[in-house]
């Protein structure tokens, strides 16, 4: 099997990165800031008629969670050469890795870190919380937001059935879902990751293109091909999982919703 590289584009360890520039810029301290306090900042600086555009990024960013940082790789990219000819420039993030394992954190990651880091996903996200809402009756309306679309389609339609007929489909799917959630495990999602990467990766590099993105989804993991211009040119390429996008809070996706780009090592 071909060997890939997967990095992450929400991950705190690029927090320490992010903070050294604004502090290089003489924006933020050495010290811990809130959101709050940046929003000062930045209404500060609009007075004394001063702009930092990677600041209103930062700040932008840092809006949709004021409790977490906003450590976004596309963030770090403003800042650091972790890019080449449009593509991951694995040696930069090589030597960001080390550096980063020195404070006990990672930049680079294998196929069996993501299989571990979507089965905590689902389990905390949405495979605990539906148990929850089932025991305790929850409405058929909050039980299909963990819903996709294979899930909705068993669900009638209430003009032709009646609502209680509905309430009645949606709580049996759920519990249907359920079953099968409790039934994964970080191994089973390892061999759907290796199995889509070994069937999807080549053909997605080929069918993707400007207009389409080639989008396979598994029983686990989606597997996503972009391109933002030609054929010859490096196509980016993201893994995530199958469900539970639409359950996390409006705002926080980019921080709960793991999400890896791939490339793979030649």
């Amino acid at each position: 099997m071909k060997r890939y590289v997967l990095i992450k584009e929400y991950n705190p360890a690029y927090d320490f990165w992010l903070r050294a520039h604004l502090k290089e810029k003489r924006i933020m301290g050495d010290r811990e800031y809130s959101w709050k306090e940046a929003q000062e900042i930045l209404i500060d600086m609009d007075e004394r008629g001063t702009t930092d555009e990677f600041f209103q990024s930062h700040f932008l960013a840092w809006r949709d969670h004021p409790e977490y940082p906003p450590a976004y790789l596309y963030l770090l990219r403003l800042i650091l050469p972790i890019y080449e000819n449009g593509k991951l420039d694995f040696g930069e993030l090589i030597q960001l890795d080390k550096e980063a394992k020195s404070r006990h954190q990672r930049i680079l990651f294998g196929l069996e870190d993501a299989a571990s880091d979507f089965y905590d996903f689902y389990a905390k996200v949405i495979t605990q919380p539906l148990e929850r809402d089932l025991e305790r009756g929850a409405s058929g309306r909050t039980l299909s937001n963990y819903f996709e679309f294979e899930e909705h389609g068993q669900i009638p339609a209430a003009r032709a059935v009646g609502l209680d007929t509905v309430e009645k489909a949606v709580h049996e799917v759920a519990v249907e879902l359920l079953s099968r959630l409790q039934k994964m495990t970080a191994e089973k999602i390892l061999s759907d990751i290796e199995i889509t990467l070994d069937q999807h990766y080549d053909r997605g590099m080929t069918e993707a293109t400007l207009e389409r993105t080639y989008i396979h989804t598994s029983e686990f993991v989606r597997l996503m091909i972009q391109r933002s211009s030609g054929p010859s040119d490096p196509a980016t390429v993201i893994l995530c999982p199958a469900r539970g996008h639409g359950v996390i809070r409006e705002g926080y996706e980019g921080v709960f919703y793991p999400t890896y780009y791939v490339q793979e090592m030649l």
